[in-house]
């Protein structure tokens, strides 16, 4: 069984720093994984600035299991060009908004490459809004190509993270672990409409075996002592 209690980090709630002070941040949490995003470096394969970005990497003992959310569109070689970046970043998962007409192609590159293409719901008004947007952009496609499921988000929607979480079953590649107050804001994890428990239970029931990744958006100048609150909160329910 997986250990829920293994935690990343979403790189934007590092986003007020420098590569450097994020993985600054990511060891003041006593974590190792990041998923960097575009505010951080952009996933270009030939950005002369990488093999420099992936030394500091390693120096600081820290891997990136996902890189993202990316757009993915018609431009097949742009779309191949993000995986080659992915490829050699080391990540498994590239979370993503992919549109519709990106799919034909998706489905070649997650199986030449072997990296999951996670689908990122990001709330009201969004392509893949609710779960059903999800299931039915992915429905019949490869298995690589699933759902990065934010939990936030999802409860901006009107929808429950646990419930979603089993519907898309062995479609969820990756958490975006975020709490939310109902018709509200951002709150630190466990302390919104985030039910913990039955998050934890959901994951278990689909044998969830992906990426857990923190992401806090509130506090950018100083993220991690609500980032510590919220990865207590969710440890002690793991625990439970």
């Amino acid at each position: 069984m997986s250990d829920y209690t293994i935690l990343g980090a979403q790189s934007y709630s590092f986003r007020h720093f420098d590569t450097a002070g994020a993985l600054d941040q990511l060891a003041k949490l006593d974590l190792s994984m990041i998923e960097f995003c575009g505010v951080h470096f952009p996933p270009d394969p030939d950005n002369i600035e990488l093999p420099g970005i992936m030394a500091l990497i390693k120096k600081r003992q820290a891997t990136v299991p996902c890189y993202g959310v990316e757009g993915f569109g018609g431009d097949a070689a742009e779309n191949r060009r993000k995986f080659e970046f992915a490829s050699k970043l080391g990540a498994q998962y590239l979370s993503a908004d992919p549109e519709p007409s990106s799919f034909a192609g998706l489905e070649e590159l997650v199986d030449e490459f072997g990296i999951k293409i996670a689908i990122h719901n990001h709330g009201p008004g969004a392509r893949y809004d609710k779960a059903t947007d999800t299931l039915n952009a992915v429905k019949n496609l490869h298995p690589f190509i699933g759902a990065c499921v934010d939990t936030g988000h999802i409860i901006r929607s009107g929808e429950a993270p646990h419930e979603v979480i089993e519907r898309l079953g062995a479609r969820v590649h990756c958490l975006h672990l975020k709490d939310w107050k109902n018709g509200g804001e951002e709150t630190v994890i466990g302390e919104g409409d985030l039910d913990l428990l039955r998050t934890v239970a959901s994951l278990r029931a689909i044998n969830f075996d992906g990426f857990i990744c923190m992401e806090f958006e509130l506090d950018p100048e100083d993220p991690t002592p609500g980032m510590m609150r919220g990865m207590k909160n969710w440890i002690d329910a793991v625990n439970a």
